[in-house]
């Protein structure tokens, strides 16, 4: 069948496969090609199908067939597979096919999302323009926040913008997504708005996008703001950010904070497991030793009125085992020895170390079934 078509002087009413497009595109049968941007039973074959015709933008049947393609306003579609088929063209004529799809009454906030990620990838200047003007003006912040994103790519150009929807976007989730994608970057202007927005934004997504960022800068004041968003920001999202960015670290100063964040009272379920999986992955023995001494006040802070194994974020004997059981047997022994549990508390300790081959006692507690 495809030997056929190939010999045949008119384009196939149809194509089914990628040897069809190799096939035609030997023979520069660009029109042929074209067809298989209608097969919409093979969102792979739409896809590789525009792969082969973009390096071929010059000629006007390539353009226009990936043109008609991409955006359909007859059927109210945006075709991600030819989408991505463009991804890197650098084409302004492949913009501007895509851009009126943004102003399609029909499209609803989803299809719009699917039209500004189109044109993010393709790394042409007339996208970029606008998807500015997106994050200038649009009214829904989802649309800004893709917007932006997009943008980030083309940093250099639009860095003003972008600072500027930093700094006063209304929607957190704008300002976050600005924040996370200036990873990296050393512009002392980018370092002061990363550093502004961490300190002062109110919104604890934001303030965690930052940290992530500068963190990666290795900044000489790192560690330094690291350990006070970990200890003092009232955003659980901040504290594990910042108990994040020290997870496996070997660094004496990180251990030494995730130290301070284990021992002291943390009410969020999701900072204590960060902390415990900052500490369990360290290779440093200074972690492996944190968590041993910590089996005895962690358990008399979290485990007071509950059965331990029915607790979250409260498994730091299984941590330290994990970490470094051949100490186990005696981190659990010293912590046994130390006193002042409550029932349900004696019960865990008293089970890991019968487990560990010890002797211990397993009291019964209310709620637990009796055997």
């Amino acid at each position: 069948m495809a030997a056929a078509l190939v010999l045949a002087g008119c384009d196939p009413r149809q194509v089914d496969s990628s040897e069809q497009v190799d096939a035609f595109l030997s023979q520069g049968r660009l029109s042929a090609i074209c067809v298989a941007l209608n097969n919409h039973n093979d969102d792979k074959l739409r896809e590789y199908a525009t792969r082969k015709l973009v390096p071929n933008l010059a000629d006007p049947v390539a353009s226009d067939c990936i043109c008609k393609g991409v955006y359909r306003p007859q059927y109210n579609e945006i075709d991600e597979s030819v989408g991505r088929g463009i991804e890197g063209s650098g084409s302004d004529a492949l913009a501007a096919c895509v851009a009126p799809a943004l102003d399609n009454p029909s499209f609803d906030e989803e299809k719009r999302i699917t039209t500004i990620s189109v044109l993010a990838g393709m790394n042409a200047p007339r996208a970029y323009k606008i998807l500015g003007g997106l994050l200038e003006k649009d009214e829904s912040a989802k649309i800004r926040e893709m917007a932006a994103k997009g943008l980030i790519r083309a940093r250099d150009d639009y860095q003003a913008l972008l600072l500027e929807k930093l700094g006063n976007d209304s929607a957190p989730e704008v300002r976050a997504a600005i924040a996370e994608g200036m990873e990296r970057v050393k512009d002392e202007v980018v370092v002061t708005a990363l550093l502004k927005a961490l300190h002062e934004d109110k919104d604890g997504g934001v303030r965690a996008a930052a940290l992530k960022s500068v963190v990666k800068l290795r900044l000489d004041e790192t560690d330094k703001m690291v350990c006070d968003a970990m200890m003092n920001d009232l955003d659980e999202r901040v504290r594990d950010q910042a108990v994040r960015s020290f997870r496996g670290s070997k660094r004496s100063v990180a251990i030494q904070c995730l130290k301070n964040r284990l021992y002291a009272k943390e009410e969020s379920t999701k900072v204590r497991a960060s902390t415990l999986t900052a500490l369990g992955r360290s290779p440093s023995d200074e972690a492996a030793l944190v968590l041993c001494h910590a089996i005895g006040p962690f358990l008399r802070m979290y485990v007071v009125d509950g059965i331990a194994e029915r607790l979250p974020a409260v498994n730091i004997i299984e941590t330290q085992n994990n970490r470094d059981f051949e100490r186990s047997y005696e981190c659990v022994e010293k912590a046994i020895r130390q006193g002042g549990y409550s029932c349900y508390a004696r019960n865990h300790l008293g089970q890991w170390m019968n487990e560990l081959g010890g002797k211990a006692a397993t009291p019964w507690c209310p709620g637990m079934v009796k055997e």
